[in-house]
């Protein structure tokens, strides 16, 4: 009977755990989906300063901040039995101000993180006593202007530029005048690339930089004769619906946009759709300065509160939406079109220097060729490749291309933020990509996305 009556108590007694356990499960279950917005419904409270200040210092992430040893990565680092033809680099320009401001009076100091080649720079400029030239040059201000570079911004281009001086000292003297002859410059006609181009060639060949003439494209994407193009237009616009609908209709991601639009009420950006790279690229006009935004007190909502504490969820739920776009990765590959055409045709021409220098041996290598550009170059052209994290690239970010000769065959080399992703993109490939690996993986993306490789009848499908 005792053993009888021990049975049914231990089967009543796990009948009630499990229970209990389902019950936990289903009600966490719940909760995982209602935890964001109770939170952000709490908004109308601000962060106290230590939470705000742990927030703030955990943007800084994204800014990639300048310093002597910030620029760490693989460029130039390549089997010795291996020759440098040459190299095309494509970055993103330096900090700037915000492109979306908030109706905050204070002024931010955006020289918070200036190092010691910037100071050099700026005491070469002024040696010419021109303030068109330093005009021209220099970031105008100690404070952040929107759109505009900040001397934060130009010391990391600066960084970059002395970084790849290091990087490629073996394969090249810059500090020979001769090298000139065998640097390009190209840029967007916005300030701030302009700007980081000069900044990125005083690190790299210091004083020589005035020599060097910068060519300006009309169009951030550097697309050449293949910009106008209606398809790409429609798949960005289809893009941004769907990230649109995902804040919409995610209960987790729903409160985010009419909270974010309160918070802009005084902006131009407030009565439309808000995605979180915007709020993000906001909140770093003060993360990366060492700011917090006060809140005044007949504010019910502002940017210094608990809305923003889930800012990274947000992010990786866009990122992760955008990475893996179908639409973004069809724009990319008609936005990047024309730019790596140039590549592609760019490295044909050093191949075929190449085989003449070894039939006449007169022609000096390597070369170089730079593109100063915006989030978006870089965006486009990483989306084509399938390698888009779904992150906008950060200031100062690199694409390099390397291209390289073994033996008579050539070879690519590809490089994203000093990381060697060419396994990535050709992944059939045992080391590099073959050289003009890129004229034919057009093609074939364009097939594969448009069931055409002519630019043309793709764009207007």
């Amino acid at each position: 009977m005792k053993k009888k009556c021990f049975i049914v108590m231990t089967f009543w007694t796990i009948f009630v755990v499990v229970l209990g356990v389902y019950w936990y499960l289903q009600h966490l279950h719940h909760d995982s989906h209602i935890l964001l917005p109770s939170i952000l419904a709490r908004g109308s409270s601000s962060i106290s300063e230590p939470a705000a200040t742990v927030f703030f210092n955990s943007m800084k992430k994204y800014c990639n901040l300048p310093t002597p040893d910030s620029v760490f990565g693989f460029e130039g680092d390549f089997e010795e039995s291996y020759d440098l033809l040459g190299v095309i680099t494509i970055f993103r320009h330096g900090d700037r101000g915000p492109l979306t401001t908030l109706d905050d009076k204070r002024k931010i100091n955006c020289s918070s993180y200036i190092t010691e080649r910037y100071k050099r720079l700026e005491k070469f400029v002024r040696t010419y006593k021109s303030e068109t030239l330093a005009a021209k040059l220099l970031p105008r201000s100690d404070f952040c202007i929107p759109g505009v570079l900040s001397k934060q911004g130009a010391s990391q281009l600066i960084e970059l530029g002395n970084g790849y001086k290091e990087s490629y000292a073996k394969h090249c003297n810059f500090s020979d005048s001769n090298i000139i002859k065998h640097l390009s410059a190209n840029t967007t006609s916005y300030s701030r690339t302009i700007q980081s181009a000069y900044s990125f060639l005083f690190g790299l060949v210091g004083s020589m930089f005035l020599n060097i003439n910068l060519q300006k494209s009309g169009d951030v994407t550097f697309c050449s004769k293949y910009c106008r193009c209606e398809a790409a237009n429609r798949f960005e616009k289809l893009h941004k619906f769907e990230l649109n609908d995902l804040f919409k209709s995610d209960v987790s991601l729903a409160h985010f946009s009419p909270q974010v639009r309160r918070i802009l009420k005084n902006s131009e950006k407030s009565k439309k759709s808000i995605l979180p790279t915007t709020l993000k690229d906001i909140l770093l006009h003060y993360a990366c300065h060492d700011e917090i935004p006060g809140c005044s007190a007949d504010e019910s909502l502002c940017v210094n509160s608990t809305t923003i504490i889930p800012l990274d969820y947000y992010l990786q739920r866009e990122a992760e939406a955008s990475s893996s776009g179908l639409n973004l990765k069809k724009a990319g590959i008609l936005r990047a079109y024309g730019l790596l055409n140039t590549i592609d045709q760019q490295i044909l021409s050093w191949i075929n220097m190449s085989k003449k220098r070894k039939a006449k041996t007169f022609l000096y290598f390597p070369y170089f060729n730079v593109l100063s550009g915006h989030d978006l170059t870089l965006m486009y052209i990483l989306a084509s490749l399938g390698i888009y994290d779904g992150y906008l690239p950060q200031y100062a970010s690199r694409l390099t291309f390397e291209v390289l000769s073994k033996r008579s065959q050539y070879y690519l080399r590809v490089l994203w933020n000093g990381f060697d992703v060419s396994q990535n993109i050709c992944p059939s490939s045992q080391t590099y990509c073959n050289a003009r690996f890129l004229a034919t993986f057009i093609r074939f993306e364009m097939k594969r996305y448009f069931q055409t490789d002519d630019f043309m009848r793709a764009c207007n499908l």
